[in-house]
């Protein structure tokens, strides 16, 4: 499955240490062709960071109620854990400038 970056998609979010797994949306970042990618989770509990980008409308990527990026909760998944892709993000600008953002404050 070859994803988009900046493609919403909904998957399986394992948890390493309690094991078991819970599904959730996330944003493409990275995908390189392999078995895995870089993914953003996105959630409904608003944030106001300069590491979360707010998603103000997601219905038509078909997230139900207004969310947030996690810009530095990046996570790599295993492309077989992807359960549906969805659509496009319109804020692909706005996920490279937090993007870059947290990047630029960690090596600082």
């Amino acid at each position: 499955m070859m994803l988009r970056p900046g493609e919403i998609v909904l998957l399986r979010m394992r948890f390493h240490q309690a094991g078991g797994s819970k599904v959730r949306p996330a944003v493409t970042l990275l995908e390189t062709g392999d078995d895995d990618f870089v993914a953003a989770p996105i959630t409904s509990q608003l944030r106001t960071t300069a590491y979360d980008l707010s998603i103000a409308d997601g219905r038509p990527a078909g997230l139900n109620v207004p969310s947030s990026i996690r810009i530095h909760k990046l996570t790599v998944v295993p492309t077989i854990d992807v359960l549906r892709a969805s659509a496009m993000t319109k804020q692909a600008s706005g996920i490279t400038k937090a993007l870059a953002c947290a990047i630029q404050i960690q090596f600082e």
